[in-house]
């Protein structure tokens, strides 16, 4: 079955089913200069979990959404945080008075690497040392992928915050950005993915049922157990 997405000028998005508490996204997923299957991965993602989804529809020659407004990308910027709003209103978590989600939520973000980096089975994880989560979300996390990593694709190599920590952008959805975007709170707990080049193409079945996996797991064990 295919996804129906609202199509925006720089970007697409599906809201997901309205129960789980997190985005999945592709933010360099357009040629020139693409990370070729993170949109496969999300597209798979969103129909397997329910989750919402982005996916660029430019290349980051033209818009890199996975920044800060530089002047060049602001229309871009704003659209791909525009979207974020409609997906946390899509699930009723945003007290609009505080502008805070009222929920944990869980937002990771795709992107491809070479294998040059850590070997063809290389994942990074970026967290821009912690700042873009909580540390008990973030040892979850840690836990979490590398025990069911270890049970679906055994070569995996997983490290965090080394050579590809994030970019600053991914801390403002949480703590927001001190000029104009107020961010989400405490709740709001981003995750950058780099994923290497041959797991992206000879794997992606087995990372997207670890991917699932957490998902799911985060929804189970604090977002439904939240009170």
């Amino acid at each position: 079955m295919s996804l129906k997405f609202i199509q925006q000028n720089y970007l697409k998005y599906n809201k997901g089913k309205g129960f789980i508490c997190g985005h999945v996204d592709a933010l360099h997923a357009t040629p020139p200069a693409a990370d070729v299957f993170t949109d496969k991965i999300v597209e798979s993602l969103i129909k397997k979990t329910g989750c919402a989804g982005i996916i660029s529809s430019v290349s980051r020659n033209e818009a890199d959404l996975n920044r800060s407004p530089n002047g060049d990308n602001d229309h871009a910027i704003k659209e791909y945080r525009d979207a974020v709003k409609k997906i946390v209103e899509f699930l009723n978590i945003l007290d609009d008075e505080q502008n805070h989600i009222t929920q944990p939520y869980l937002h990771l973000s795709f992107h491809g690497m070479k294998d040059t980096h850590y070997g063809p089975y290389g994942i990074e994880i970026g967290t821009v040392h912690g700042q873009s989560c909580s540390p008990i979300i973030k040892k979850w996390f840690l836990e979490t992928i590398t025990r069911k990593a270890s049970e679906i694709l055994p070569e995996i190599e997983i490290v965090f915050d080394e050579k590809f920590i994030g970019d600053e952008s991914i801390v403002y959805h949480r703590l927001g950005d001190g000029i104009d975007y107020s961010g989400y709170h405490h709740h709001f707990h981003t995750f950058q993915i780099e994923i290497s080049r041959t797991i992206r193409s000879k794997h992606r079945s087995k990372i997207i049922t670890i991917f699932s996996h957490m998902i799911n797991e985060f929804q189970k064990n604090f977002v439904n157990n939240y009170s």
